[in-house]
């Protein structure tokens, strides 16, 4: 499955690159058995060589570029080696080096006089390419050729069905991507997932084509379908998909919208102030609507984005129920108080141990508690000008407490 991602990360935003052209390399090998990724042995290195002499870098710096060669046959070579195999019209151009590549090197390497190929040993690493990677990568050979012959036909501007047809390739591929990785975590049976992975890939190359003969609106259909298909893959292999995850959390945000709802009309049976909080709501549904709107039109991320801003309306609606100048001051008045009885009884229990005469300072703190209880009632009745007050003498009773010491 690794060898999909490969071939589909070739066409994102390039999509393709035109293919360099092959030239016969001075390297001369000997393969005596078939190569394919995972292999490892000089041969390997060899074949890494006449690949970076060809025309066909495997890298353009660091491990299996020219001179930095290696004997172990990994991503990067196997892709390589695709290019000079489509190069060359061999197909499917899988990245498998068998006995149809073997022969047309050995026809290069002696200047285009074929020699029958050697019978290979039994293979270190036999080939493990799937039907369904063969299929994609003939698909790769067929639509490169297309594009090669389109390569003088680029396509112009920039206008707003070829940015659609952009974004939604690109969510296409990135689905696909996902789809491939839940597959080979084979934690479930992925028969049926395989299926809709071939269907995803088969729109996923229309819809590239379709791209690059600037048929945008066809390009932007295949790519939604390609993206249903691997997300249909994803699920069936066990995936949680992010459309699901948007589903869910839009469905949390409308109980949440509910809820604030149904506070609002008790706190308005309460007299209470709501007018800031109803305003709040408005934009909490208004904000939902929008959300479920672009979830239908299959814009999840502003879907999510607008869930998540609603949802925050809803509970900024809820604090806002009763929100008026004088329950903010009362509110602070009783956390002062609360904050110097505190900082009071941590100095009697202090000068207590020390020893001291605490009895004075303990009655006076005994009495600010006694206030602060008042005040802490007449807030939760909402009589917000008696907490005020209340608070305000437990504080100076904390303060008194304090002094006596």
């Amino acid at each position: 499955m690794k060898t999909i991602k490969i071939i589909l990360t070739v066409f994102v935003f390039g999509f393709v690159a035109l293919l360099p052209q092959g030239a016969s390399a001075a390297v001369q090998c000997t393969f005596t058995r078939n190569l394919d990724l995972g292999a490892e042995g000089e041969d390997v290195r060899c074949l890494q060589k006449y690949l970076n002499e060809s025309g066909f870098v495997i890298a353009p710096s660091g491990v299996g570029s020219p001179s930095k060669e290696t004997t172990q046959l990994k991503a990067l070579t196997k892709q390589a080696l695709m290019k000079w195999q489509a190069k060359n019209g061999i197909t499917p151009a899988s990245g498998y080096f068998g006995p149809v590549s073997r022969k047309k090197y050995t026809e290069l390497a002696q200047g285009g006089t074929a020699a029958a190929p050697t019978t290979p040993a039994a293979p270190t690493n036999p080939n493990t390419t799937t039907d369904v990677v063969a299929s994609l990568t003939a698909q790769v050979v067929s639509l490169t050729a297309e594009l090669n012959k389109l390569k003088s036909n680029p396509v112009v501007g920039n206008s707003g069905e070829e940015q659609k047809a952009r974004e939604q390739i690109k969510k296409a591929q990135s689905m696909i991507d996902d789809a491939v990785d839940q597959i080979a975590d084979g934690k479930v049976d992925t028969t049926k997932a395989k299926g809709d992975l071939e269907d995803a890939q088969d729109d996923f190359f229309d819809a590239v084509n379709s791209y690059f003969r600037n048929n945008f609106a066809d390009a932007t259909k295949s790519a939604t379908a390609a993206y249903d298909n691997a997300e249909d893959a994803f699920t069936k292999a066990g995936g949680t998909s992010f459309k699901k995850e948007v589903d869910d959390l839009l469905a949390e945000v409308d109980d949440n919208i509910q809820s604030a709802d149904k506070a609002i009309k008790q706190a308005r049976k309460n007299k209470e102030d709501i007018k800031e909080a109803e305003s709040l709501l408005k934009k909490a549904e208004d904000t939902l609507a929008q959300a479920e709107t672009a979830f239908k039109d299959k814009n999840f991320e502003n879907a999510e984005k607008l869930a998540k801003k609603a949802d925050d309306f809803a509970d900024n609606a809820v604090n806002a129920i009763g929100d008026n100048p004088k329950k903010d001051d009362a509110k602070n008045a009783v956390d002062d108080a609360e904050n110097a009885i505190d900082d009071a009884q941590t100095l009697i229990s202090r000068a207590d141990s020390r020893g001291r005469d605490v009895a004075n300072a303990e009655d006076k703190l005994s009495d600010a508690k006694k206030e602060l209880k008042k005040a802490k009632d007449e807030y939760a009745d909402k009589d917000y000008d008696k907490a005020k007050t209340y608070a305000k003498k437990a504080e100076s009773l904390a303060q008194d407490a304090e002094n006596e010491l």
